[in-house]
């Protein structure tokens, strides 16, 4: 049931990550290191929305954004993702091309109270009182929908050396309970599949029949997403302060499928010598790890409007309290060519076991963030809009009692920065009906460099799109593209360490869809 124990140790489960010690800590990368979302229009400024308004991502955004609307707006957004990824193992590279489509947002927004019909105890017109909208959106964002390949011949070792060190020292009759730092359940499935015999004449010690260097290939395919569901108000004051508020819901989905498979291999003969010989087709291990679940949190911010070309906004979200649940399994196959182990006084053919599943529940914090924005309008042409966020990642936080979640929030605050920064910058023209717009959004890293194989997690995305809007209508496209590197490691050893390094570019295309109805 530890993820420590039944997931992080066997890596080709999750992915080792070289300067990491514990698996949930990697929670802070995968649901609190996002690309906000919305329309079109904004993503196609670079995410740029905090000191805006007027646009439908104000209601996950910045809920003062909502003050600025004046009419009913129903919006659809539909995505199409696709991604490139070359893997580079042991000198051996391998492409994969990837394509997706998906919901991206959905949004309406309602104006409950127009200024120019408010009206005080006596009936009499009241100009001056804030106007009230609400909105309710859904937007999608992160998607984990990926697929990465990587193969080649490994000279120097294979998983079997792996589980060979990992045995070392324990006794047989033990090999199947928790004992040490590694997953000693699947060491008795590797035993089980005479892949790793003991030596009776030193006890706690263990020797394999194969080996050699064999051809080493895994598919990891990961699914799912992180929906964000907001309902949110805003209200203008005087056309000069906007104020809002917002509660935001998160619903987590998140697969990772992987096979590892090695073949080809070797035997010991007579004089010690690495023979060619048919005794052990392949190996094969899948493992499947699931990650569901929900959780909340609160937004609340601000614009002012000093001058009629000038927007000052802030938004503050609170952290999110996420409850999830975890599945993880894994299955072992190996397949040998009729092969008489003479010991046992057996022949050995093809073998499926698998671990069974593992199930823990656990809560996670994640880090609370303040957004600060300004946007400038030149006349009634375009404008220049530019956002910061601050983070403390080394402020989320793991809560459970299935595991050790002391050493999990040691390794947080151990791995990730206490302050973060996250900038985007974006820039709308205007000719008549016909909107150009740029955008460029930086995702900083959130973790420290606390070792030399750690890989780059900042994410720099750039954007193009063009709107067309008439007095009911709008129609917005854009186009983003980013790249990032990330590397896994299929096992682990104290030299030779195999790693594969994934450069991977990422290809997404949004059509918005807005509708304005005057009340």
């Amino acid at each position: 049931m530890l993820k420590f124990f039944s997931i992080l140790s066997i890596t080709i489960i999750i992915g080792f990550r070289l300067y990491s010690q514990s698996g949930y800590s990697q929670d802070v990368i995968k649901f609190s290191h996002n690309i906000k979302g919305g329309s079109a229009r904004t993503q196609a400024i670079g995410g740029t929305s905090v000191s805006l308004g007027g646009d439908v991502s104000s209601i996950s955004q910045n809920p003062a954004g909502l003050g600025f609307v004046n009419r009913k707006l129903f919006s659809l957004s539909y995505g199409f993702l696709g991604n490139n990824s070359t893997s580079n193992y042991l000198g051996e590279t391998f492409n994969t091309n990837n394509n997706f489509n998906d919901v991206e947002n959905i949004s309406l927004v309602l104006p409950i109270k127009k200024r120019n019909n408010y009206y005080n105890a006596s009936i009499s017109k009241c100009p001056d009182c804030p106007k009230f909208n609400i909105g309710v959106s859904y937007s999608k964002i992160k998607s984990f929908d990926d697929r990465k390949i990587y193969n080649a011949y490994n000279d120097f070792n294979s998983i079997i050396d792996y589980f060979l060190a990992d045995a070392q020292g324990i006794p047989l009759n033990r090999l199947a309970s928790i004992t040490k730092i590694s997953d000693i359940a699947l060491l008795q499935e590797v035993y089980d599949h005479y892949l790793i015999n003991p030596d009776y004449e030193l006890p706690g010690s263990y020797y394999s029949f194969v080996g050699g260097f064999p051809f080493q290939r895994e598919e990891i395919i990961t699914s799912g997403h992180i929906d964000k569901i907001s309902i949110s108000s805003g209200s203008n004051i005087r056309d000069r302060i906007f104020l809002g508020f917002g509660i935001n819901f998160y619903l987590i989905n998140y697969q990772e499928n992987r096979t590892y498979n090695e073949n080809s291999y070797e035997i010991l003969d007579n004089s010690d010598q690495w023979i060619l010989e048919g005794i052990l087709d392949y190996l094969t291990l899948k493992d499947v790890l699931k990650i569901s679940g929900n959780g909340s949190s609160i937004s609340a911010g601000l614009i002012i409007k000093p001058t009629n070309y000038l927007n000052i906004g802030i938004n503050y979200e609170s952290k999110s309290s996420i409850k999830l649940e975890e599945e993880s399994y894994s299955e072992l196959e190996t397949k040998y060519f009729d092969y008489y182990f003479q010991p046992e006084d057996t022949t050995l053919r093809n073998v499926i076991s698998g671990t069974g599943s593992n199930f823990s529940e656990y809560g996670y914090k994640s880090p609370s963030k303040l957004t600060i924005g300004t946007s400038y309008f030149y006349k009634k042409l375009g404008f220049v809009s530019a956002d910061i966020d601050l983070i403390d990642y080394s402020s989320a936080s793991i809560q459970s009692y299935d595991f050790n979640d002391f050493a999990e929030n040691q390794d947080i605050v151990r791995i990730y920065k206490s302050l973060a920064l996250n900038y985007r910058i974006g820039i709308e023209g205007r000719y008549r009906n016909f909107y150009l717009r740029l955008g460029y959004n930086f995702l900083n890293d959130p973790e420290k460099k606390i070792t030399n194989f750690k890989p780059n997690n900042s994410i720099h995305t750039k954007s193009l799109g063009i709107g067309f809007l008439t007095n009911s209508l709008s129609i917005d496209l854009t186009y983003m593209n980013y790249k990032n590197k990330s590397q896994v490691s299929p096992y682990i050893l104290s030299i030779d360490q195999p790693i594969a390094e994934f450069s991977s570019q990422y290809y997404k295309l949004i059509l918005s869809l807005c509708v304005r109805i005057n009340n």
